[in-house]
């Protein structure tokens, strides 16, 4: 069995922690306490490499924000500081444990992804012999439920360095998920009787924690259950078979897993087996063996955003280059479902919000040699 040793030394050197933090810089330019850091750089990250190394670490408290979209989540976000050291200690332990988890797992892992879950589901669908059935199962607040304790277990199972768990540790309880969740689970539930429990979700650190956590039960599902058409996309887990009775035995068996071996609870309102054919609701698609389309619920929901976006851009607050690239990162999205029809729709609500804002450009320049006619704007790319 393959054993993490010594990679402490790695994580707190000053090369990982001057990689750490350029890619903890991107997309952090416009932050002061960001750019902050750049000043005596390397005065900054020595003193850090001397409070890991000596033992001294200590994480900062948290900025707490609560995000809407596209459901609402309580974020905890670490200061720019310790982000450096989620950096340094993920591209480390990143690597290694990518070579353990299995291929159908999908969240958060290079060259997989949403796209490469819903391929690979239409690829279930497109090689069974019978008709498929296939069951969904979530887990109730997942990240909220992640105990302390038994992360910590799955952690030195595959880390035999002590300086490094004893890093881990000190990240991990740095946070709880406190009692906002407490009335959805019984009183005498693992989910209260088991300890602390919460990971952020704002950590870096909390994705790979996450699918660590979830690996073991990967591995129950392949190994203990012979399930072979089987897949996760973070705490979304669906399983596909010719029978629905032997769905129902899986299911169960899996819910019985994740409470007793992991302290987690299966959603039984979110517990849906029903015929492939109908098409399945996966990763913001619903998917069907050679072709899928995007969930109604995405679409209202970029709609409304677009719809705010071309209204700023007529007041002022965002510019055109910022709606076009939101536009076509969008419409990159699109184009893996049949949404040719609903794009160009798009395109054309977009023209006609472009076309009053170049006429408010030209008011205000009048320097310009006629007035604005162009009006396919999203048609030049």
């Amino acid at each position: 069995m393959s054993i993490l040793q010594n990679a402490f030394e790695n994580i707190t050197s000053i090369d990982t922690l001057v990689n750490a933090h350029k890619k903890a810089m991107i997309g952090k330019r416009h932050n002061n306490k960001a750019t902050a850091s750049d000043y005596n750089l390397m005065s900054n990250l020595l003193v850090l490499q001397d409070e890991l190394r000596s033992g001294s670490y200590r994480t900062a408290p948290y900025r707490n924000r609560i995000i809407t979209e596209p459901k609402v989540r309580y974020i905890q976000a670490p200061e720019f500081r310790d982000r450096i050291v989620h950096h340094s200690i993920h591209g480390v332990l990143n690597q290694f444990f990518e070579r353990h988890f299995i291929r159908d797992s999908y969240a958060c892992r290079p060259c997989r992804g949403i796209h490469g879950a819903a391929t690979r589901i239409q690829t279930f669908l497109r090689h069974s012999s019978a008709p498929l059935y296939v069951c969904k199962l979530d887990i109730s607040k997942y990240y909220a439920s992640i105990n302390h304790t038994r992360l910590k277990q799955l952690l030195s199972a595959k880390i035999a360095d002590t300086m490094l768990l004893n890093l881990l540790d000190i990240i991990i309880d740095s946070s709880n998920s406190g009692t906002e969740h407490d009335y959805l689970f019984a009183p005498d539930s693992y989910y209260h009787t088991k300890g602390p429990r919460g990971i952020p979700i704002g950590n870096l650190t909390s994705q790979l924690f996450a699918n660590i956590y979830l690996h073991h039960a990967d591995m129950y599902a392949k190994q203990q259950l012979k399930i072979c058409r089987y897949i996760r996309y973070m705490d979304d887990i669906l399983i596909f078979h010719e029978d629905k009775k032997q769905l129902r035995i899986w299911q169960q068996a899996m819910t019985k897993f994740f409470y007793e071996e992991l302290y987690l609870t299966i959603n039984p309102h979110k517990i849906r087996v029903y015929p492939a054919r109908l098409g399945v609701d996966f990763v913001g698609y619903i998917i069907y063996p050679h072709s899928m389309r995007l969930r109604g619920s995405s679409v209202r929901r970029f709609k409304k955003r677009y719809n705010k976006q071309l209204h700023n851009l007529l007041i002022g607050n965002i510019s055109l280059e910022k709606l076009k690239a939101s536009f076509k990162a969008w419409s990159a999205h699109a184009a893996h479902a049949n949404t040719k029809q609903l794009v160009q729709n798009l395109k054309q609500l977009g023209n006609s919000y472009l076309f009053a804002y170049a006429v408010q450009k030209y008011a205000r320049k009048r320097h310009l040699h006629g007035p604005p006619t162009q009006l396919s704007f999203f048609d030049k790319e």
